[in-house]
Parts: structure tokens; C-alpha cells; sequence
């Protein structure tokens, strides 16, 4: 229903251009330059044409030609395999200890010492002596031991145990327990007075197998305990680790282990050409590609030949989605910033694809469903489904990539995530896409490892994990940057708006209650009309709710929030009249101050359009003639407009004017419901209210049929009850 004409400002980045130089020129022209600036990115990322041909291989395939070194190189090996076999080769030596009698003649002669002590405290001071003696020997004895001890048999008999044990137990050699635990091998090297010799490790002891052996022959009891605490207390370990000779040895075992598998000549066959590929051959591959890079050789580089070569490819492809931009979606290729929006999202795909063939990730985890997740959020799925076409036809033009299978899973995935977003309106629902997403890559990769894909089926399957799930996440973070780059405005940011607890919906049902109820009702009956006209239903609910936020400057000065007097009844008409129009000025002001998007305030500014404050003309006019001047202005009576430009801000029209008018019906009927709404209508398309925006009279009639069916059932005539008749009842008398 828009008017024909001159369309909007020329402009020679955005929006429709003027005709001939510069204007299309231009226009067209930083489109292009995207275009190449686009495809020479790619090209550079992924040359097409190695300097020295090293290609690409997967282990379990078989190769396609031959590749032959041209200089001699060295085969590293694997730094798992060379530190497990240094660790193996240093384990492998022999430890050295130090055998020392003196270690065992000064326990020898602390324990004489300290059972000289006994006796002479047991001949003393009795129990109490021999328990001080024990306790300055730092011996944790029990009142049992201190009381076995005071007795000069059981005495005699612990100082030949302990020192019977010492001196032929501790000859054989007695290991600390920390220098024991840390023996791995069967033997050990022994350095007794100079001479070294290799003995097993059996025939030293350590410090629990001293016990073991110096109380096995006798039984259990409070003196045995005793006698083991004793031992504790004054046994030194006589074979004593030489650390630092154990070390040195270590190393130099370690060092010995060859850090290569091979040494590959210059001219001889890495791989031969249909034969398969296994770790062995990707292993040499890889230290022939750092050789060569290492003395300067430029690995997988380009010719210019190639290069340009692939240039045109990835031009060619691009050009085939500016076209599709350029005729089935001209408002997203009319507004540059959209379109660099959009390549910057494929940028950021194929810098993740660059990384995903750097780490040789399986195509599964190529980052599709970003991108697709985010087109489908930002405009809708069919513009998703078909950016996925292109990137994947992008993306197996390139060299690392250059498989159908890489084709088809990239595409079942990312398709299938541009389908099943849709509208996403709940936090909820992203797991539902993502059930559905990683189904249709488990089924593409199924499909090709049973018709016989070299594809790594587990590692796939993660990468599918990977992608969806990190995919899904990081669009879903990126949204705000998106519609702050581009404008737009989601319907998570709508569904999020229409929350009542927003400040200025808040303030709205505190302050003025009455604009609050018709907001509501309005938002309800908006977003109905315009779900039948397939109109942005959320966008009609966020701008109902908003729509008459200006009336907070002044709530009792609108008839929805009165309880008693008007107001206006003793203002001056133009007063009034602008007290009226400031709410649409005074609500996108505040609507602005609150960051609220731009496509919600234009239903502030617009949902009365143009139209005159008609109520308060006709009194000022009435009040003119009266005392005999000439009739006001009627600029000064009108609304600032601009009249709705957009499908949903003239549903808004409509719902406010029929809402506000049904609710002040007296008899509200279904027939005098439908009357009035198609004197409404009738009246905002002979005024002149729609001529802007693209409704259609097919439009106004599906909205005619639904607003009839919403306010018919809001206003449907109820059941006079007894015991509340008299409230309802026309007269307002009764009981």
C-alpha cells in the first residue's frame, strides 16, 4: 500500500543507489572489492600450489604418486617414544651405595651407652629412672615397657638382642627406607672400603627386613615391642645412596639413546606411489616438511599461476552468492554494513577451518554450525541454508580440504543447524538443534564409513561434538556484537523487552496502570494480527508494550489512568492537544535514554502517524467560532508522525485505535465489534495513515477477521449473576 515513486535517498554505499556515475558505480563497486579482497584472503590462507610438493596424506590410505626427497634429512622421533625410551635407558642403571661401619660401630656403641644408663637408673630411682632414661632417648615406651625394663634380667636380655642384631644384621648392608622405595632394578652397586661390587638387591636389607630378620625367633609380646622400638630408635642405615654418581650415570644414560629413527638421503623414497600410508610414512612426511623449512625451501607455497588460478575459483564462487544477495535478497545487499557483517562471519569459519587443518581435526569439526546458527538467528534459516552451500563449496576448493566427504559432512551439519534454529526464542531449545544437528552429522558419517570412507569414525563424531556445541555457544555469544554491527534486532532482544520487569514497563504498570492494561492488550492483539499476516509477531508485542511509555510525563492526564475529574476539562484545548502529542516525543526519548532498539521506538513514533488530535481540534474550533476568530491551526493539533512505514508498526496502528475504541463500546457486540473495526480501518486508509508502509488489502482483511475474533472473545457478553447484578446492571441501582 506504499505510495509509488522515488524510493529512498540515493546513497553510494547503502541503501538504493542513483542511476548511472558514480552513484551505481560505487555501490556496486565496494561490493566487488569485498568480493576480491574476500577471495585473495583465501588464497593466501590456503595456497593451492606447495613450492616443493610435500602434500597432504592420511594414515590408512594409499598414496597417489610417488614423493621423493631432495635434500637429506633426519628422522626425529617421537617425543613420547624417545622420553619413554630415555626413561627406560635410565632406569636401567645400576644405583650406587656406600657401605659404612662406622655407621654401625657408633650404634653399637649409643646402645651400650644407653643400657648403661638403664641399669645405673634402675639401681637408683627404680621404675621412675628408667622411665626418664627412655624418655631422654626420645623412646614413646608404655608404662609395660618402662616396668619390663626396670627389670635387670629382661634388660640383659634386650642389650644382646640389640646389639647381636646390629652387629650381624647391619654387615649385610641396611638401606634408608626412602633410598630403598626408589630402587626399580634387581641389583645394586656397593662401594665397601674402595672396592665396588654388584650384588643383588636381595642381599642387602632395607629397614623392614631388618626388623623382620633381627625379631623373627621370638614371639609376640610387650618385650619384643620393646626390643623393636629400640632398634628404631638407634639403628643408622649403613649402605648410603651416592646420589650424585647415580645421577650422573642416569643422564649419561639417557644421553645415549639415539634422538632419530633414520636418516633419510636426498633422492630416495619417502613414499611410493599406491602404497599405503601408515605412521611411519606421516612421521617421516613431517620431518621432511620441517627440513625443508628449516633450510629456507618454501613448503606447500604458490606459483603465481596456481595461485591465481585458485583466486579465480574462490571469486567465481563468491560472485554466485553476490548474485543470489543482489536478486533474492536485495534489502540485506542494498546495506553494506550487513553484507561485511556476513563476511566477516565466513571469516571467522575459515580462520577456524585453518586452525582445524593445522591441527589435522577431522572435517566434522570444521565450524559450519557457527555460522549457520548465527545467520539463521540474525535473518532466518533460508539465508543460513544457503551461506552453508557456498562455504562448503569454498571450503573443498581448498587445498586442505579438497574431498567430498569433507563436502558432505560439513553440509549435513551446517544445513541441518540452519533448519532446525528457526526461531529461536529459549534458552532451552538450542539443545533441541543440537540433538538434531549431531544426528544428521552421526548419520552422514555412518553413512560414508559403511560405504567405505577413510574417515577416523570416533575422532569424527567428536569433532561433530565439538563443533555443534562450541558452534552453537560462541554464535549465541556473539549476537550482541552482531546486532550492534548491523542494527538488527533479534527476537531474543524482543522476548527479553517485552519482559514486564524492564524498568520502564515497571515504572508504566506503578505509575500509570490504566496505559499499562491497554499496552498489554494491545501488544496481544498486535501480535495476533500479525502472526496472520506473517508479519514479525514478537516485533508487534515489544512495540504494544512500549508504545505509550511517554505517558509516564503525565499519567493523569490520559483517560485510561483517571479516577476522577479530568483534567482537560478546564485546559485550553491546545494544551491539551500538546500534552497528547508529547507522549510520542517524550516516549522515544525515553525509550532512547533506555537503549531500547530503534525498530521499537519507531512504533512509539509511528502508531499514531500523522493523524489529527481530532477531539481537541473540534473544541478549539468549536471555541473559535464561538467568539467569532478563525479556526486554529490545524498543524498545531496534529501527531509528529512519521505515519507507519513498516507492516508492523501499521498493525499497531490499528490494534491501538480498535482497542482503545472497543473499550469504550457501551454494548461491546461481536456485530458492533466487527463495525467498528471496519470504520477504523476505513478511516486510517481514507486519511492516508497506510500509504507508507507495504500492507496490502489482503492484509487488512486477515487482520479485520482476527481482531473481530480477539475482542469478541474479550468482550463477549457474560452471565448477570444474582448476587452481583446490581453492579452490573445498567441502572446501577439494586440491594
Amino acid at each position: 500500500m506504499a505510495k509509488s515513486g522515488k524510493g529512498p535517498r540515493a546513497n553510494w554505499i547503502s541503501g538504493v543507489p542513483g542511476p548511472g556515475w558514480p552513484d551505481t558505480v560505487v555501490h556496486h563497486g565496494v561490493r566487488v572489492a569485498v568480493l576480491l579482497i574476500f577471495a585473495a584472503g583465501l588464497t593466501v590462507l590456503y595456497p593451492s600450489d606447495p613450492g616443493v610438493s610435500v602434500g597432504r596424506f592420511q594414515a590408512g590410505t594409499v598414496a597417489p604418486r610417488d614423493v621423493i626427497a631432495v635434500i637429506d634429512f633426519d628422522v626425529p622421533k617421537n617425543p613420547g617414544t624417545l622420553r619413554l625410551q630415555r626413561e627406560q635407558a635410565a632406569a636401567a642403571v645400576v644405583p650406587t651405595f656406600i657401605y659404612r661401619d662406622s655407621e654401625r660401630d657408633s650404634a653399637v656403641t649409643a646402645l651400650a651407652g644407653f643400657f648403661e644408663r638403664v641399669d645405673s637408673a634402675a639401681a637408683g630411682g627404680g621404675v621412675a629412672g628408667v622411665g626418664a632414661v627412655l624418655s631422654a632417648a626420645r623412646i614413646d615406651a608404655d608404662p609395660e615397657h618402662v616396668q619390663l625394663l626396670a627389670d635387670p634380667d629382661v634388660a640383659r636380655r634386650l642389650r644382646e638382642g640389640t646389639s647381636t642384631a646390629i652387629t650381624s644384621l647391619a654387615a649385610r648392608g641396611v638401606m634408608a627406607p626412602e633410598a630403598a622405595s626408589r630402587l626399580n632394578g634387581d641389583s645394586i652397586r656397593v662401594v665397601r672400603g674402595g672396592v665396588e661390587s654388584v650384588v643383588g638387591r636381595s642381599t642387602v636389607l632395607s629397614g623392614r627386613q631388618f626388623y623382620e630378620l633381627a625379631l623373627e625367633s621370638r614371639e609376640d609380646g610387650p618385650e619384643t615391642d620393646l626390643l623393636r622400638l629400640i632398634l628404631a630408635r638407634y639403628l643408622s642405615p649403613t649402605l648410603l645412596p651416592d646420589t650424585r654418581r647415580t645421577d650422573q650415570e642416569m643422564a649419561a644414560a639417557r644421553d645415549t639413546v639415539p634422538t632419530t629413527v633414520r636418516r633419510v638421503l636426498e633422492g630416495e623414497a619417502i613414499i611410493r606411489a599406491n602404497s599405503q600410508v601408515g605412521p611411519a610414512e606421516l612421521q617421516t612426511l613431517e620431518a621432511y616438511r620441517a627440513s625443508l623449512r628449516a633450510r629456507g625451501y618454501n613448503v606447500e607455497g604458490m606459483s603465481f599461476g596456481s595461485a591465481f588460478g585458485g583466486f579465480l575459483v574462490d571469486a567465481l564462487i563468491l560472485l554466485i552468492f553476490g548474485l543470489l544477495m543482489y536478486f533474492h535478497r536485495p534489502d540485506i545487499y542494498r546495506q553494506f554494513r550487513l553484507l561485511v557483517t556476513i563476511a566477516g562471519i565466513a571469516a571467522l569459519y575459515f580462520v577456524g577451518a585453518f586452525f582445524a587443518a593445522f591441527y589435522e581435526l577431522p572435517a566434522a569439526s570444521l565450524p559450519i554450525v557457527f555460522v549457520t546458527v548465527a545467520l539463521s538467528i540474525m535473518w532466518d534459516g533460508r539465508l543460513a541454508l544457503i551461506t552453508a552451500f557456498v562455504l562448503c563449496s569454498l571450503t573443498i576448493a581448498q587445498t586442505p580440504f579438497a574431498s567430498a566427504d569433507v563436502f558432505l559432512v560439513t553440509l549435513a551439519g551446517g544445513g541441518t543447524a540452519a533448519l532446525s534454529v528457526r526461531r529461536f526464542q529459549r534458552l532451552a531449545q538450542i539443545w533441541i538443534f543440537i540433538t538434531i544437528t549431531l544426528g544428521a552429522y552421526a548419520l552422514v558419517i555412518s553413512a560414508l564409513e559403511l560405504r567405505g570412507s577413510e574417515l577416523p569414525y570416533v575422532p569424527s563424531l567428536l569433532g561433530a561434538l565439538l563443533s555443534t556445541v562450541g558452534g552453537a555457544t560462541l554464535a549465541l555469544g556473539f549476537i550482541p556484537v552482531f546486532e550492534w554491527v548491523t542494527g538488527i534486532t533479534t527476537d531474543q532482544t524482543l522476548i527479553s523487552l517485552s519482559d514486564p520487569n524492564r524498568p520502564l514497563l515497571r515504572r508504566l504498570a506503578a505509575e500509570a496502570p490504566g496505559t499499562f492494561a491497554h499496552s498489554v492488550q494491545v501488544a496481544n492483539l498486535a501480535e495476533a494480527g500479525a502472526d496472520d499476516i506473517g508479519a514479525n509477531a514478537l516485533l508487534c508485542r515489544a512495540g504494544g508494550y512500549y508504545h505509550d511509555v511517554g505517558k509516564l510525563i503525565s499519567p493523569g492526564s490520559f483517560i485510561e489512568n483517571q479516577e476522577g475529574e479530568n483534567p482537560h476539562d478546564a485546559m485550553d484545548p491546545a494544551m491539551s492537544a500538546a500534552i497528547v502529542r508529547d507522549h510520542v516525543v517524550e516516549g522515544a526519548r525515553m525509550a532512547r535514554r533506555r537503549k531500547v532498539p530503534r525498530v521499537v521506538i519507531d512504533h512509539i513514533r509511528e502508531h499514531h502517524g500523522d493523524q489529527t488530535i481530532s477531539f481537541f481540534y473540534e473544541r478549539a474550533r468549536a471555541d473559535a467560532e464561538a467568539k467569532g476568530l478563525e479556526a486554529p491551526d490545524r498543524a498545531a493539533f496534529r501527531y509528529p508522525g512519521p505515519r507507519p512505514r513498516s507492516r508492523e508498526t501499521a498493525v499497531l496502528m490499528l490494534a491501538d485505535s480498535v482497542e482503545s475504541a472497543a473499550r469504550a463500546m457501551k454494548d461491546p457486540t461481536r456485530e458492533r465489534i466487527r463495525r467498528l473495526i471496519d470504520d477504523i480501518f476505513a478511516a486510517k486508509v481514507d486519511r492516508g495513515q497506510l500509504e507508507d508502509c507495504p500492507i496490502t488489502f489482503e492484509d487488512l482483511s486477515h487482520l479485520k477477521r482476527r481482531f473481530a475474533r480477539v475482542l469478541g472473545g474479550i468482550y463477549h457478553r457474560r452471565i448477570d449473576y444474582p448476587g452481583t447484578r446490581h453492579l452490573t446492571s445498567e441502572e446501577g441501582d439494586g440491594p
